[in-house]
């Protein structure tokens, strides 16, 4: 068996801690967000969502009662395969109502904490699936 090294290309989670999300931005990937140059890292202190190739750090909702349609609507435009919703430290599920057009497209829904949903994002994007995470602070 041979095994051969991959190195991911996109945005991944490189830490959180309660307050902020840690993410390596790759020198490829245009951004205007302040993020230390040498480390590549860019510090997150508010709700936001991410892809492989797309980073939204002004996503809106600070904890799951707030998301409405238009948060919806902002993951659905990067039109991913399947959306991890990281609802802070605790797991905490949105309206039904507001993941039904997701669904109805074809796009799967998981929904954890926000740890939960680093981590797996992490997983699923260095695999190369098109995975979205929306993620509100711990």
């Amino acid at each position: 068996m041979k095994f051969v090294v991959e190195s991911h290309k996109g945005l991944l989670v490189h830490g959180y801690d309660s307050g902020y999300i840690n993410l390596s931005i790759p020198g490829h990937i245009q951004t205007r967000l302040p993020y230390d140059s040498e480390t590549g890292l860019y510090q997150a202190r508010q709700s936001l969502i991410i892809s492989a190739h797309a980073l939204i750090s002004d996503w809106g909702p600070s904890q799951i009662d707030d998301i409405c349609a238009d948060h919806v609507e902002a993951i659905s435009r990067l039109d991913p395969e399947l959306v991890l919703l990281g609802s802070g430290c605790k797991i905490c599920f949105p309206r039904a109502e507001l993941t039904a057009p997701l669904q109805e497209a074809g796009i799967g829904v998981e929904v954890m904490d926000t740890a939960a949903a680093c981590r797996t994002f992490n997983i699923l994007a260095s695999e190369g699936r098109h995975v979205v995470a929306a993620l509100m602070m711990i």
